[in-house]
């Protein structure tokens, strides 16, 4: 019986720690699935370089803190965008492909997609220093040949109008949702809507959005709406991660890759060490851990690398709990008592 109730227990101790929007690894220790522990991700895609994107959706992001991806098809910017594609990139935006001519894959070659692949992301390294293209837009949402498409970039964003999962079917066609005029996404309300749907699934949020009030983009969606979606997301940051197309895809592979292991643990500190089988010049992203502090600790520093990282704390009962991001592959990890 006494057998019994302890195989019981341990089942009843395994649900619990499973029912948080994470990933436990070796107990106990959870990887968030969405960093700081936020239920919902969000991505803002902009295609086509329409002139308002630049005069008053970065702007508009900045100021709340908040980070988008332009997909640019590289033929399409004028020489003084680059300038400004430049600024927006130093300050975390993503600059991304949308191939060299904004040319349909169900109407061309392989060799022509080869060309519009290779020859976009070239374009956009050579003009933005110091940033690397790795994501990419289908033109028209038309898919393009995986294996060319996965030689160049990381991942690739198609629009089937769903909500994606936490962790995606394919990587080389994720899921977005058109807005403004032509969907069904126009007003801050559609827009929250959208999110708010996503939480009973710990979903990711992909919008593309083209034109910006009048600047004769595509199905253009009005900055008011825009600003007071993003007002109320800011509101509830606690609940909503916002990250460019690029971080959140290598968040999702460095979670789904990463593994934990503890290399010495004594009363004044422990190290672990995290890590991945990723490629590290691309999978650098800090991802969140979460630790249940050993008894007779009520806090801890971090240090990665002999860098401090910034952590938060918290409390369950008699239980105390430490947050923190970490890089995996980026140097051992020590937890030091307080």
């Amino acid at each position: 019986m006494k057998r019994i109730s302890l195989i019981v227990a341990v089942l009843v101790l395994n649900l619990f720690c499973c029912k948080s929007f994470s990933k436990t690894t070796v107990n106990p220790y959870e990887i968030a699935t969405w960093q700081g522990f936020r239920q919902v991700a969000i991505s803002y895609t902009f295609d086509d370089n329409c002139p308002n994107q630049l005069a008053i959706a970065v702007p508009m992001f900045d100021k709340l803190g908040f980070k988008l991806t332009m997909f640019v098809p590289s033929d399409w910017v004028k020489e003084k965008d680059w300038v400004e594609l430049q600024n927006a990139a130093d300050n975390g935006h993503e600059i991304a492909s949308h191939t060299v001519t904004h040319a349909d894959f169900g109407k061309i070659s392989l060799a022509r997609q080869l060309a519009e692949l290779k020859n976009s992301r070239d374009s956009i390294n050579a003009h933005i220093k110091g940033h690397s293209c790795i994501t990419l837009a289908y033109p028209y949402c038309t898919k393009g040949n995986d294996s060319l498409c996965s030689s160049y970039y990381i991942a690739a964003r198609g629009c089937q109008g769903y909500a994606e999962s936490k962790t995606p079917e394919d990587f080389m066609n994720i899921s977005s949702m058109v807005t403004g005029k032509t969907s069904l996404i126009e007003t801050e309300r559609d827009f929250n809507h959208k999110i708010e749907k996503a939480d009973s699934t710990n979903g990711w949020c992909v919008f593309l959005i083209h034109g910006i009030d009048k600047d004769g983009g595509y199905s253009p969606t009005q900055s008011s709406a825009l600003r007071a979606h993003l007002s109320y997301v800011k509101e509830h940051s606690d609940k909503f991660w916002v990250a460019t197309f690029g971080e959140v895809v290598r968040y999702i592979r460095e979670r789904n890759a990463v593994s934990i292991k503890e290399l010495s643990d004594d009363k004044a500190g422990i190290t672990l060490q995290v890590s991945d089988n990723l490629n590290d010049s691309i999978y650098n992203y800090p991802i969140t851990i979460r630790r249940v502090l050993p008894k007779k600790w009520k806090s801890a520093t971090v240090m990665q690398n002999g860098q401090g990282v910034k952590v938060s704390l918290s409390q369950n009962g008699t239980l105390h709990y430490i947050t923190f991001d970490v890089v995996p592959n980026g140097g051992n990890i020590m937890l030091i008592k307080d």
